[in-house]
Formats: structure tokens, sequence, C-alpha cells
């Protein structure tokens, strides 16, 4: 288990008894796993509010920490509080395992396992300054656990409804893949436009890779290949695409196509005019070239638009099962659909 770096001054005995902890409790927590490798959010919830008990009491006695029924301050509001200490801001469970059993079963199992690991480690010759630098420093690590066995396993959600334009579907997946951060929306909007041309062209060979895989090590002229034509998708369109892979694209005969999201087509366009390709290379809304085409495959029915776009999301989902180690980028399908 490695601990990120502590707000507070780290002492040498509060790195010593950091490191017997940290093992102890990383051990632990891999324990919790379930079959399919998940960690239930009270396994996290109990981290965050023992190591928080920690700060203040050691060793942790059950008046410290619980009730008859309930670890004490366990809620929704209070979860929130301690990831935000530690600038994870994103909602967390709403009840922060407040109502749940498993959640004091858990606590006790902490109070247990804190106890006789910081014992051995000598946590009763530290001071409450340093007893308090450790708290914090194994409160960051269950923050660390909360965005990767939380926030990273949970699917990709937005409001999809099938009666409105299909663009905006587009748009709304976009948008929850920003909110997340990281590359999110970029491998969104990719996999997105390879699950349209897949029900476009059924027959062709549509690949499938990691978002993260260049053009240059597959090979192809761009992130898509469909007859003559390069497919770029792009969230910001700059020199090198239009530069590099653009202008490489034509000198070997290929019509290239740049994708970007809709409030940067303007400037895609401009950026084009600037290196004397407008005449060249076609510019579109990622937004509109997935949802057009889906609706006219659909018919232009609501029935059929429904069906196109039931079927366009379940191979988006098939492609990052295939193509991507974080599985979290998978959309949750609706009701509705």
């Amino acid at each position: 288990m490695v601990l990120p770096p502590s707000p507070h001054a780290v002492t040498e005995p509060v790195e010593t008894a950091a490191d017997a902890l940290a093992a102890a409790l990383g051990t632990w927590y891999e324990q919790q796993r379930d079959g399919k490798g998940n960690v239930n959010s009270n396994v996290m919830c109990a981290g965050l509010y023992m190591t928080e008990f920690l700060a203040g009491h050691f060793p942790l006695q059950p008046e410290h920490y619980r009730t008859p029924s309930q670890v004490k301050t366990a809620s929704g509001p209070q979860a929130q509080k301690l990831l935000a200490q530690h600038g994870e801001a994103r909602k967390f469970t709403s009840e922060g395992g407040r109502t749940s059993r498993a959640t004091l079963n858990h606590a006790d199992a902490l109070a247990e396992l804190l106890n006789s690991a910081g014992d051995t480690a000598g946590l009763n010759d530290v001071t409450d300054i340093e007893r308090a630098a450790l708290a914090a420093l194994l409160q960051a690590w269950f923050v660390e656990r909360v965005r990767e066995d939380f926030f990273g396993r949970k699917r990709i959600e937005a409001e999809i409804n099938p009666d409105n334009p299909v663009r905006t579907t587009v748009a709304a997946l976009i948008e929850a893949g920003r909110l997340r951060g990281g590359n999110t929306a970029g491998a969104i909007a990719q996999h997105l436009v390879g699950a349209k041309l897949k029900i476009r062209f059924p027959d062709e060979d549509v690949n499938v890779e990691s978002y993260t895989t260049a053009d240059v090590q597959t090979g192809r002229a761009g992130d898509y290949q469909i007859g003559d034509t390069a497919i770029h998708v792009t969230m910001s369109p700059g020199e090198k695409v239009f530069l590099d892979r653009c202008v490489d694209n034509l000198n070997h005969g290929y019509r290239p196509r740049v994708l970007v999201p809709e409030a940067r087509v303007a400037a895609a366009a401009q950026l084009a005019e600037n290196y004397g390709l407008a005449e060249r290379v076609a510019i579109q809304s990622i937004e509109d070239f997935v949802g057009t085409n889906i609706e006219e495959i659909g018919g232009f029915s609501k029935s059929g638009v429904r069906d196109r776009l039931r079927e366009l999301l379940t191979e988006y989902n098939s492609r990052i099962e295939q193509a991507e180690a974080d599985k979290s980028l998978m959309i949750l399908l609706p009701e509705n659909l």
C-alpha cells in the first residue's frame, strides 16, 4: 500500500507507524473484495470515519466511534466533508453507510486492526499532533480507494431520452465524461464514433483499440478508416491533427475528416483556414456525425430511433469491454431503452 503525501509534518515515528499500519490496512482492504473484484462503499465509508476517529483517540474504544446501532457521525454529508478535505468533491453515497449494519461491522474490524497494528508500531508513544498526521495519511489512502473503487468503477450516467434528437444524448455523454475528468470525454467520443461506424458499415472491419493507442502504432490513416476516408476524433483540435495527420492523409490519397465537439467546430474551421486546408478537410461535430446517422438508420421513426440508439450504446459498451482496461467507461443503459 502506497500512502499519498501528507499535508502535515511527518516525523520519523509517524513514518514508522504509518508503514506498519499501511501494510495491515492494505491486506484487510483487499480481503473485502467480492468475487468480481468490487469493494462495497460501506468499507470505504468505515475507513474514512475510523481514520478520523484515530486522529483523536488511541487505542480506539467502542465509545469513541459507535452507538448501539451505527457508527457515530456517519452520514452522506460527513463522508462528503471528509472527501472534500482531500480535494474530492464528486458526489459519494447519499447515506454515507449510516443505515447499513455492515458499516458498523467494518468499523469494529478496523478498530481492532488499528489498535493491534498501532500498538505494535508504537502508536502509544507518538504525540497527538503526530497521531493526527498519521491519521491524515491513512484517510487520504481511503480517499484514493473511493476514487478508484467507487468513482473509477461507476458506469457513465447521463440523461438519455430516445424521444429527443440523438445528438443530445451524445452531447450529454461527452459532458458526463468531462465531469469525470482526465481523458474520459475523449474516450467516450472516440468509442461512440466507432460504435456508430460499425452500425452504419456492418461489413467493414471497424477497428477496436484503446483510446490511448496512436494511429501510427496501428498503421491506420486515422482513428478510423472507412474506404478512402481517414477519420480523426479529437476534443481539442490543433496543429498536430491538421499539419501532421491531415496533411499526411492528403499526401497519401486519403480524404481527411476531423470530428470535434460542437463547441469546437468554429475553432477547428478557423484552424483549417489558417493552415490552408479549409477546402480539403471536412470538419463536423461529433454530436451530429453520430446522432444524425443513427436517426437515419432508424428511419426517423420513434421506435426505429430508440432501437438504433440502444444498439449504439450496446455496441459502445462492447467496444469498451474489448479495448479498455477501465470498464467504468461503459455507459449505464436506462430503462427507457
